[in-house]
């Protein structure tokens, strides 16, 4: 079976522009992430612009005064609410059901 990939960022139309001053706002080491992109895509077409760049602003301050280095996106998606900082050589939690 076949099956076709329908990536997100091809389907904004008219959201375009405003994804293009979002990207804008993210540091210059992420620009070209695919993953990103796609997530913020997502976000924009959920959320829309203005919820979006408060939480893009937030995130990116949250990131900078935890010291991150990693890229932006695995630090985008981890829970906000987590109280400690990650650190960017962390790994991804074990899957709970490969026991």
């Amino acid at each position: 079976m076949t099956a076709k990939i329908i990536a997100i960022e091809e389907m904004l139309g008219p959201l375009r522009g405003p994804l293009g001053n979002i990207m804008r706002m993210v540091p210059d080491r992420d620009q070209h992430d695919v993953n990103l992109l796609r997530l913020l895509a997502f976000r924009l077409r959920i959320d829309g612009e203005a919820a979006l760049k408060d939480y893009l602003l937030s995130r990116i301050r949250d990131a900078i005064q935890c010291g991150y280095s990693g890229s932006l996106y695995d630090f985008l998606k981890r829970d906000p609410s987590n109280a400690e900082c990650p650190t960017a050589t962390e790994e991804e939690p074990a899957d709970p059901g490969a026991a």
